[in-house]
Protein backbone atom coordinates (compact mmCIF):
# COMPACT_ATOMS: atom_id res chain seq x y z
CA UNK A 1 0.00 0.00 0.00
CA UNK A 2 2.83 2.16 0.44
CA UNK A 3 4.70 1.65 -2.51
CA UNK A 4 1.26 2.46 -4.12
CA UNK A 5 0.86 5.63 -2.81
CA UNK A 6 4.64 6.79 -3.15
CA UNK A 7 3.91 5.57 -6.65
CA UNK A 8 0.95 8.08 -7.33
CA UNK A 9 3.12 10.52 -5.25
CA UNK A 10 5.85 10.32 -7.45
CA UNK A 11 3.24 10.63 -10.33
CA UNK A 12 1.47 13.87 -9.37
CA UNK A 13 5.02 15.48 -8.71
CA UNK A 14 5.55 14.74 -12.76
CA UNK A 15 3.24 16.07 -14.00
CA UNK A 16 2.84 19.88 -14.96
CA UNK A 17 0.12 21.87 -12.92
CA UNK A 18 -0.94 24.13 -15.77
CA UNK A 19 -4.30 23.06 -18.00
CA UNK A 20 -5.03 24.08 -20.92
CA UNK A 21 -7.92 23.37 -23.41
CA UNK A 22 -7.40 20.97 -25.87
CA UNK A 23 -8.87 21.51 -29.33
CA UNK A 24 -12.34 19.85 -28.91
CA UNK A 25 -13.25 21.89 -25.74
CA UNK A 26 -11.54 19.66 -22.70
CA UNK A 27 -9.10 20.42 -20.95
CA UNK A 28 -5.48 18.83 -20.84
CA UNK A 29 -2.86 18.73 -17.84
CA UNK A 30 0.53 18.51 -19.60
CA UNK A 31 4.05 16.70 -18.54
CA UNK A 32 7.26 18.77 -17.73
CA UNK A 33 8.48 17.57 -21.13
CA UNK A 34 6.00 18.51 -23.05
CA UNK A 35 6.87 22.22 -21.71
CA UNK A 36 10.26 21.86 -21.99
CA UNK A 37 9.48 20.63 -25.83
CA UNK A 38 7.42 23.70 -26.90
CA UNK A 39 10.19 26.26 -24.70
CA UNK A 40 12.48 24.39 -27.20
CA UNK A 41 10.32 25.04 -30.29
CA UNK A 42 9.46 29.08 -29.05
CA UNK A 43 13.58 29.00 -28.26
CA UNK A 44 14.76 28.17 -31.39
CA UNK A 45 12.40 30.09 -33.73
CA UNK A 46 12.92 33.73 -31.60
CA UNK A 47 16.15 34.27 -30.44
CA UNK A 48 18.64 33.15 -33.10
CA UNK A 49 17.16 35.31 -34.99
CA UNK A 50 16.36 37.89 -32.98
CA UNK A 51 19.91 37.72 -31.60
CA UNK A 52 21.66 37.70 -34.90
CA UNK A 53 19.50 40.54 -36.05
CA UNK A 54 20.40 42.65 -33.16
CA UNK A 55 24.16 41.93 -33.80
CA UNK A 56 23.80 43.43 -37.35
CA UNK A 57 22.04 46.89 -35.24
CA UNK A 58 25.02 47.01 -32.82
CA UNK A 59 27.94 46.48 -36.44
CA UNK A 60 25.60 49.64 -38.26
CA UNK A 61 25.44 51.81 -35.71
CA UNK A 62 29.32 51.00 -34.18
CA UNK A 63 31.13 50.72 -37.22
CA UNK A 64 31.90 54.53 -37.19
CA UNK A 65 34.80 53.51 -34.30
CA UNK A 66 36.55 51.35 -36.92
CA UNK A 67 35.80 53.58 -39.72
CA UNK A 68 37.47 56.56 -37.83
CA UNK A 69 40.70 54.97 -37.73
CA UNK A 70 40.39 53.64 -41.30
CA UNK A 71 40.21 57.10 -42.86
CA UNK A 72 36.77 58.36 -42.08
CA UNK A 73 37.75 60.93 -40.03
CA UNK A 74 40.15 62.88 -42.77
CA UNK A 75 38.55 61.82 -46.14
CA UNK A 76 34.84 63.79 -44.13
CA UNK A 77 36.45 66.30 -41.99
CA UNK A 78 35.32 64.37 -38.86
CA UNK A 79 38.10 65.24 -36.81
CA UNK A 80 37.48 68.66 -36.69
CA UNK A 81 36.42 70.73 -33.30
CA UNK A 82 32.73 68.63 -31.90
CA UNK A 83 31.84 67.03 -35.14
CA UNK A 84 32.56 63.73 -33.80
CA UNK A 85 30.04 64.25 -30.75
CA UNK A 86 27.45 65.35 -33.07
CA UNK A 87 27.70 62.93 -35.63
CA UNK A 88 27.30 59.89 -33.17
CA UNK A 89 24.61 62.18 -30.96
CA UNK A 90 22.57 62.77 -34.07
CA UNK A 91 21.51 59.14 -34.08
CA UNK A 92 19.78 59.14 -30.82
CA UNK A 93 17.34 61.75 -31.30
CA UNK A 94 15.47 59.92 -33.81
CA UNK A 95 16.19 56.59 -31.91
CA UNK A 96 14.52 58.21 -28.67
CA UNK A 97 12.07 59.93 -30.57
CA UNK A 98 9.97 56.86 -32.73
CA UNK A 99 10.81 53.82 -29.84
CA UNK A 100 7.88 54.82 -27.88
CA UNK A 101 5.27 55.58 -31.54
CA UNK A 102 6.97 51.80 -32.59
CA UNK A 103 6.23 49.73 -29.71
CA UNK A 104 2.93 50.84 -30.44
CA UNK A 105 1.93 49.92 -33.60
CA UNK A 106 4.29 46.22 -33.44
CA UNK A 107 1.22 44.22 -32.06
CA UNK A 108 -0.85 45.48 -34.96
CA UNK A 109 1.17 45.48 -37.80
CA UNK A 110 2.62 42.02 -36.63
CA UNK A 111 6.24 41.55 -35.69
CA UNK A 112 7.84 39.58 -38.62
CA UNK A 113 6.58 42.63 -40.91
CA UNK A 114 7.38 45.36 -38.64
CA UNK A 115 10.76 44.32 -37.58
CA UNK A 116 11.50 43.17 -41.07
CA UNK A 117 11.27 46.47 -42.46
CA UNK A 118 12.84 48.60 -40.43
CA UNK A 119 15.89 46.49 -40.36
CA UNK A 120 15.76 46.79 -44.22
CA UNK A 121 15.46 50.53 -44.03
CA UNK A 122 18.41 50.82 -42.28
CA UNK A 123 20.26 48.77 -44.06
CA UNK A 124 20.10 51.02 -46.97
CA UNK A 125 21.17 53.76 -44.87
CA UNK A 126 24.05 52.12 -44.11
CA UNK A 127 24.83 51.32 -47.55
CA UNK A 128 24.14 55.31 -48.24
CA UNK A 129 26.94 56.25 -45.50
CA UNK A 130 29.74 54.50 -47.68
CA UNK A 131 29.12 56.74 -50.73
CA UNK A 132 29.00 60.45 -48.84
CA UNK A 133 31.74 62.92 -48.95
CA UNK A 134 31.09 65.45 -46.08
CA UNK A 135 30.64 65.27 -42.46
CA UNK A 136 27.28 66.75 -42.58
CA UNK A 137 25.85 64.22 -45.00
CA UNK A 138 27.05 61.96 -42.86
CA UNK A 139 25.19 63.01 -39.16
CA UNK A 140 22.21 63.34 -41.56
CA UNK A 141 22.26 59.72 -42.51
CA UNK A 142 23.41 58.71 -38.76
CA UNK A 143 20.02 60.71 -37.75
CA UNK A 144 17.72 58.63 -40.30
CA UNK A 145 19.83 55.31 -39.05
CA UNK A 146 18.88 56.42 -35.38
CA UNK A 147 14.96 56.60 -36.58
CA UNK A 148 15.13 53.30 -38.48
CA UNK A 149 16.68 51.64 -35.41
CA UNK A 150 14.50 53.11 -32.83
CA UNK A 151 11.87 50.42 -32.96
CA UNK A 152 14.07 47.15 -32.79
CA UNK A 153 15.13 46.92 -29.91
CA UNK A 154 12.50 47.78 -27.82
CA UNK A 155 10.36 45.53 -29.96
CA UNK A 156 12.29 42.77 -29.59
CA UNK A 157 12.44 43.10 -25.49
CA UNK A 158 8.94 43.49 -25.85
CA UNK A 159 8.40 40.21 -27.72
CA UNK A 160 10.27 38.35 -26.35
CA UNK A 161 9.29 39.41 -22.46
CA UNK A 162 5.23 38.47 -23.92
CA UNK A 163 6.45 34.61 -24.28
CA UNK A 164 7.98 33.48 -21.46
CA UNK A 165 7.13 33.44 -17.51
CA UNK A 166 9.12 36.18 -14.98
CA UNK A 167 11.68 34.07 -13.24
CA UNK A 168 12.08 32.56 -17.61
CA UNK A 169 12.74 36.08 -19.13
CA UNK A 170 16.41 36.86 -18.18
CA UNK A 171 18.21 33.82 -19.63
CA UNK A 172 16.19 34.74 -22.70
CA UNK A 173 16.75 38.63 -22.60
CA UNK A 174 20.52 37.63 -22.16
CA UNK A 175 20.73 35.05 -24.91
CA UNK A 176 19.16 37.91 -26.84
CA UNK A 177 21.06 40.70 -26.00
CA UNK A 178 24.68 38.72 -25.61
CA UNK A 179 24.50 37.28 -28.72
CA UNK A 180 24.47 40.78 -30.16
CA UNK A 181 27.46 41.52 -27.98
CA UNK A 182 29.82 38.36 -28.50
CA UNK A 183 29.08 38.00 -32.79
CA UNK A 184 29.19 42.12 -32.89
CA UNK A 185 32.71 41.43 -30.84
CA UNK A 186 33.93 40.06 -34.10
CA UNK A 187 32.83 42.96 -36.11
CA UNK A 188 35.66 44.70 -36.27
CA UNK A 189 37.80 41.87 -37.04
CA UNK A 190 35.22 41.63 -40.06
CA UNK A 191 36.38 45.41 -40.61
CA UNK A 192 39.40 44.69 -40.75
CA UNK A 193 39.02 42.50 -43.47
CA UNK A 194 36.60 44.17 -45.79
CA UNK A 195 39.37 47.19 -45.33
CA UNK A 196 41.94 44.86 -47.52
CA UNK A 197 39.28 45.29 -50.32
CA UNK A 198 40.50 48.94 -50.54
CA UNK A 199 43.73 47.40 -51.50
CA UNK A 200 42.74 45.91 -54.95
CA UNK A 201 39.49 48.36 -55.57
CA UNK A 202 41.36 51.67 -55.27
CA UNK A 203 38.15 53.74 -55.95
CA UNK A 204 37.18 53.85 -52.48
CA UNK A 205 38.75 53.89 -49.19
CA UNK A 206 38.49 50.65 -46.43
CA UNK A 207 35.68 52.54 -44.61
CA UNK A 208 33.69 53.01 -47.26
CA UNK A 209 33.66 49.18 -48.10
CA UNK A 210 32.71 48.86 -44.57
CA UNK A 211 29.75 50.49 -44.87
CA UNK A 212 28.82 49.49 -48.26
CA UNK A 213 28.97 45.31 -47.75
CA UNK A 214 27.70 45.74 -44.19
CA UNK A 215 24.70 47.68 -45.56
CA UNK A 216 24.25 44.84 -48.41
CA UNK A 217 24.16 42.43 -45.45
CA UNK A 218 21.97 44.11 -43.55
CA UNK A 219 18.88 44.19 -46.11
CA UNK A 220 19.79 40.38 -47.32
CA UNK A 221 19.19 39.45 -43.14
CA UNK A 222 16.09 41.40 -43.19
CA UNK A 223 14.85 39.56 -45.81
CA UNK A 224 15.17 36.37 -44.56
CA UNK A 225 13.84 37.34 -41.33
CA UNK A 226 10.59 37.90 -42.42
CA UNK A 227 9.98 34.27 -42.77
CA UNK A 228 11.51 33.25 -39.58
CA UNK A 229 10.04 35.79 -36.98
CA UNK A 230 7.29 34.70 -34.66
CA UNK A 231 4.51 37.11 -33.75
CA UNK A 232 3.17 37.56 -30.41
CA UNK A 233 1.67 34.40 -28.11
CA UNK A 234 -2.11 35.88 -28.47
CA UNK A 235 -1.81 36.35 -32.42
CA UNK A 236 -3.09 33.92 -35.51
CA UNK A 237 -0.30 34.62 -37.49
CA UNK A 238 1.69 32.19 -35.70
CA UNK A 239 1.65 28.80 -37.35
CA UNK A 240 4.59 27.26 -35.75
CA UNK A 241 2.66 25.55 -32.95
CA UNK A 242 0.02 23.59 -32.99
CA UNK A 243 -3.70 24.40 -31.62
CA UNK A 244 -2.82 23.05 -28.20
CA UNK A 245 1.34 23.83 -27.75
CA UNK A 246 -0.91 27.75 -28.67
CA UNK A 247 -3.48 27.26 -25.56
CA UNK A 248 -0.74 25.79 -23.26
CA UNK A 249 1.60 28.94 -23.80
CA UNK A 250 -1.34 31.09 -23.00
CA UNK A 251 -2.52 29.44 -19.73
CA UNK A 252 1.53 29.22 -17.91
CA UNK A 253 1.52 32.98 -19.03
CA UNK A 254 -1.98 33.47 -17.17
CA UNK A 255 -0.89 31.44 -13.85
CA UNK A 256 2.14 33.25 -13.64
CA UNK A 257 0.96 36.58 -13.76
CA UNK A 258 -3.07 36.74 -14.40
CA UNK A 259 -4.62 36.68 -17.15
CA UNK A 260 -3.93 39.37 -19.74
CA UNK A 261 -5.85 40.42 -22.64
CA UNK A 262 -3.98 42.03 -25.58
CA UNK A 263 -4.71 46.07 -25.07
CA UNK A 264 -3.84 48.88 -26.86
CA UNK A 265 -1.38 51.41 -25.66
CA UNK A 266 -3.74 54.55 -24.87
CA UNK A 267 -3.00 58.21 -23.09
CA UNK A 268 -4.46 56.70 -19.82
CA UNK A 269 -1.59 53.71 -20.15
CA UNK A 270 1.19 56.53 -21.25
CA UNK A 271 -0.06 58.26 -18.57
CA UNK A 272 -0.11 55.86 -16.12
CA UNK A 273 3.17 54.61 -16.83
CA UNK A 274 5.29 57.47 -16.70
CA UNK A 275 4.24 58.18 -13.34
CA UNK A 276 4.62 55.32 -12.02
CA UNK A 277 8.60 55.35 -9.88
CA UNK A 278 9.63 51.98 -11.13
CA UNK A 279 9.64 52.98 -14.34
CA UNK A 280 11.98 55.76 -14.18
CA UNK A 281 14.50 54.39 -11.53
CA UNK A 282 14.47 50.67 -14.08
CA UNK A 283 15.00 53.92 -16.60
CA UNK A 284 18.34 55.00 -14.51
CA UNK A 285 19.89 51.71 -14.31
CA UNK A 286 19.66 50.76 -18.01
CA UNK A 287 20.51 54.11 -19.02
CA UNK A 288 23.87 53.48 -16.74
CA UNK A 289 24.73 50.56 -18.20
CA UNK A 290 23.42 51.74 -21.87
CA UNK A 291 25.75 54.95 -21.40
CA UNK A 292 28.41 52.45 -20.58
CA UNK A 293 27.74 50.04 -23.67
CA UNK A 294 28.05 52.80 -26.13
CA UNK A 295 31.33 54.71 -24.71
CA UNK A 296 32.92 51.18 -25.00
CA UNK A 297 31.25 50.08 -28.62
CA UNK A 298 32.03 53.84 -29.86
CA UNK A 299 35.58 54.48 -28.03
CA UNK A 300 37.73 51.20 -27.06
CA UNK A 301 39.59 50.71 -30.77
CA UNK A 302 40.25 54.97 -30.04
CA UNK A 303 41.27 54.30 -27.10
CA UNK A 304 43.71 50.95 -27.74
CA UNK A 305 45.00 52.81 -30.93
CA UNK A 306 45.97 56.23 -29.67
CA UNK A 307 45.42 55.72 -25.97
CA UNK A 308 47.29 52.57 -25.27
CA UNK A 309 49.58 52.74 -28.30
CA UNK A 310 48.69 49.55 -30.13
CA UNK A 311 49.14 49.09 -33.15
CA UNK A 312 45.73 49.69 -36.05
CA UNK A 313 45.30 45.91 -36.55
CA UNK A 314 46.17 44.89 -32.57
CA UNK A 315 42.95 47.76 -32.32
CA UNK A 316 40.65 45.76 -34.40
CA UNK A 317 41.40 42.44 -32.44
CA UNK A 318 41.94 43.76 -29.02
CA UNK A 319 38.19 45.24 -28.97
CA UNK A 320 36.97 41.65 -29.13
CA UNK A 321 38.03 39.77 -25.98
CA UNK A 322 36.34 42.44 -23.55
CA UNK A 323 32.69 41.50 -25.41
CA UNK A 324 33.53 38.01 -25.33
CA UNK A 325 34.21 38.13 -21.73
CA UNK A 326 31.34 40.15 -20.98
CA UNK A 327 29.53 37.36 -22.35
CA UNK A 328 30.13 34.51 -20.31
CA UNK A 329 30.17 37.03 -16.91
CA UNK A 330 26.37 38.46 -18.39
CA UNK A 331 25.19 34.49 -19.07
CA UNK A 332 26.30 33.18 -15.66
CA UNK A 333 24.46 36.32 -13.63
CA UNK A 334 21.28 36.06 -15.76
CA UNK A 335 21.42 31.53 -14.86
CA UNK A 336 21.87 32.77 -11.16
CA UNK A 337 19.40 35.60 -10.94
CA UNK A 338 16.47 33.34 -12.62
CA UNK A 339 17.65 30.17 -10.34
CA UNK A 340 17.70 32.56 -7.27
CA UNK A 341 14.34 34.66 -8.51
CA UNK A 342 16.34 37.80 -7.66
CA UNK A 343 17.15 41.01 -10.19
CA UNK A 344 17.82 43.80 -7.80
CA UNK A 345 21.29 42.64 -5.54
CA UNK A 346 22.96 41.53 -9.20
CA UNK A 347 22.52 45.17 -10.59
CA UNK A 348 23.96 46.21 -7.39
CA UNK A 349 26.77 43.57 -8.25
CA UNK A 350 26.91 44.28 -11.80
CA UNK A 351 27.26 48.33 -11.55
CA UNK A 352 30.05 47.64 -8.64
CA UNK A 353 31.94 45.52 -11.14
CA UNK A 354 31.69 47.97 -13.69
CA UNK A 355 32.96 50.91 -11.49
CA UNK A 356 35.69 48.63 -11.13
CA UNK A 357 36.38 47.81 -14.69
CA UNK A 358 36.68 51.49 -15.29
CA UNK A 359 38.66 52.88 -12.20
CA UNK A 360 41.46 50.79 -13.21
CA UNK A 361 40.84 51.58 -17.50
CA UNK A 362 41.12 55.35 -16.40
CA UNK A 363 43.15 55.39 -13.78
CA UNK A 364 46.34 52.66 -14.36
CA UNK A 365 49.23 54.05 -16.49
CA UNK A 366 50.13 50.79 -17.99
CA UNK A 367 48.59 49.43 -21.22
CA UNK A 368 48.05 46.09 -19.48
CA UNK A 369 46.50 46.34 -16.45
CA UNK A 370 43.89 49.12 -18.24
CA UNK A 371 43.13 46.25 -20.36
CA UNK A 372 41.94 44.11 -18.15
CA UNK A 373 40.11 46.96 -16.52
CA UNK A 374 38.36 46.75 -20.16
CA UNK A 375 36.86 43.20 -19.48
CA UNK A 376 35.38 44.23 -16.07
CA UNK A 377 33.88 47.80 -17.25
CA UNK A 378 32.41 45.97 -20.26
CA UNK A 379 31.16 43.09 -18.40
CA UNK A 380 29.64 44.88 -15.58
CA UNK A 381 27.94 47.58 -18.03
CA UNK A 382 26.24 45.04 -20.45
CA UNK A 383 24.95 42.98 -16.58
CA UNK A 384 23.14 46.14 -15.85
CA UNK A 385 21.42 46.21 -19.47
CA UNK A 386 19.94 42.69 -19.29
CA UNK A 387 19.26 42.46 -15.45
CA UNK A 388 17.45 45.58 -15.29
CA UNK A 389 15.42 44.53 -18.44
CA UNK A 390 14.50 41.33 -16.77
CA UNK A 391 13.54 43.47 -13.23
CA UNK A 392 11.26 46.30 -15.29
CA UNK A 393 9.45 43.33 -17.28
CA UNK A 394 8.90 41.18 -13.87
CA UNK A 395 7.70 43.98 -12.12
CA UNK A 396 4.67 45.46 -14.44
CA UNK A 397 1.86 43.50 -15.53
CA UNK A 398 -0.13 44.50 -18.30
CA UNK A 399 -0.08 43.92 -22.11
CA UNK A 400 -0.01 47.86 -22.85
CA UNK A 401 1.85 49.02 -19.83
CA UNK A 402 4.88 46.83 -20.72
CA UNK A 403 5.00 47.77 -23.88
CA UNK A 404 4.95 51.62 -22.23
CA UNK A 405 7.63 51.06 -19.67
CA UNK A 406 10.24 49.32 -22.16
CA UNK A 407 9.66 52.02 -24.62
CA UNK A 408 9.91 54.56 -21.81
CA UNK A 409 13.50 52.64 -20.82
CA UNK A 410 15.00 52.52 -24.06
CA UNK A 411 14.31 55.80 -24.82
CA UNK A 412 15.36 57.48 -21.23
CA UNK A 413 18.40 55.05 -22.67
CA UNK A 414 19.01 57.54 -25.57
CA UNK A 415 20.28 60.22 -23.58
CA UNK A 416 22.96 58.18 -22.73
CA UNK A 417 23.64 57.62 -26.05
CA UNK A 418 23.71 61.75 -26.22
CA UNK A 419 25.75 61.38 -22.80
CA UNK A 420 28.53 59.27 -23.63
CA UNK A 421 28.77 61.00 -26.99
CA UNK A 422 29.43 64.76 -25.17
CA UNK A 423 31.60 63.38 -22.46
CA UNK A 424 33.92 61.51 -24.52
CA UNK A 425 34.75 64.69 -26.34
CA UNK A 426 37.60 64.87 -29.14
CA UNK A 427 39.98 67.58 -26.89
CA UNK A 428 40.01 64.88 -24.66
CA UNK A 429 41.51 61.81 -26.80
CA UNK A 430 43.78 59.95 -26.59
CA UNK A 431 42.85 58.41 -23.06
CA UNK A 432 39.38 60.06 -22.70
CA UNK A 433 39.45 60.93 -18.57
CA UNK A 434 36.25 62.80 -18.26
CA UNK A 435 34.59 60.57 -20.34
CA UNK A 436 35.24 57.23 -18.42
CA UNK A 437 34.98 59.07 -15.09
CA UNK A 438 31.28 60.18 -16.14
CA UNK A 439 30.41 56.70 -17.49
CA UNK A 440 31.41 55.66 -13.47
CA UNK A 441 29.61 58.37 -12.07
CA UNK A 442 25.70 57.06 -13.74
CA UNK A 443 27.12 53.58 -12.52
CA UNK A 444 27.55 55.06 -9.14
CA UNK A 445 23.84 56.59 -9.50
CA UNK A 446 22.72 53.19 -11.01
CA UNK A 447 24.02 51.07 -7.56
CA UNK A 448 22.11 53.52 -5.62
CA UNK A 449 18.52 53.67 -7.37
CA UNK A 450 18.90 49.71 -7.10
CA UNK A 451 19.45 49.86 -3.29
CA UNK A 452 16.14 52.55 -2.81
CA UNK A 453 14.37 50.32 -5.03
CA UNK A 454 15.05 46.90 -3.28
CA UNK A 455 13.99 48.84 -0.05
CA UNK A 456 10.41 50.38 -1.80
CA UNK A 457 9.45 46.92 -3.61
CA UNK A 458 10.36 44.99 -0.32
CA UNK A 459 7.37 47.41 1.43
CA UNK A 460 5.12 47.25 -1.03
CA UNK A 461 5.29 43.37 -0.94
CA UNK A 462 4.83 43.32 2.79
CA UNK A 463 1.53 45.68 2.26
CA UNK A 464 0.13 42.92 0.02
CA UNK A 465 0.96 40.20 2.21
CA UNK A 466 -0.97 42.03 5.24
CA UNK A 467 -4.13 42.72 3.05
CA UNK A 468 -3.66 46.60 2.63
CA UNK A 469 -2.69 46.60 -0.69
CA UNK A 470 -3.46 45.05 -3.86
CA UNK A 471 -0.91 45.28 -6.48
CA UNK A 472 -1.75 45.78 -10.34
CA UNK A 473 -4.99 44.65 -9.76
CA UNK A 474 -4.14 40.93 -8.48
CA UNK A 475 -4.04 39.72 -5.34
CA UNK A 476 -1.26 36.84 -5.95
CA UNK A 477 1.19 39.03 -7.48
CA UNK A 478 4.32 40.33 -5.73
CA UNK A 479 7.00 41.95 -6.59
CA UNK A 480 10.58 40.70 -8.07
CA UNK A 481 13.65 41.58 -5.23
Amino acid sequence: MEEKEASVSLHENAVESISSPSPDGGVVTHDSKFEKRVLRKIDIRLLPILGALYTIAMVDRSNISVARISGLDEDVGLNVGDRASVALLVFFIGYMLFELPSNMIIHRVGAANWLALIVFAWGLVSMGIGFLDNWVALAVLRSFLGVFEAGFYPGCVYLISSWYKRYEVQKRLATFFMTGSALSAFANIFALGLIQISKTHTAYKGWRWIYIIEGVITCVAAVIAWFIIVDFPDSHRNKFLTAEEAAFVKARLAEDRGSEERQKVTWAVFVETITDWKVWSFSLMYSAGAVGVYAFLFFLPLILRNGMGYSQELAFVLSAPPALFSVIEGMFISWLADKLRLRGPFVIVQGLVAIVGLCMTGFLKQPVPRYVGTFLGEAGVNGLVVTTLAWQANNLRGDAKRACSTAVLITVSGLGGIYSSLVFRQQDAPDYMPGIIAVMAICVAAVIAACISIILLKWENKRADEGKKIIDGYADFRYTI
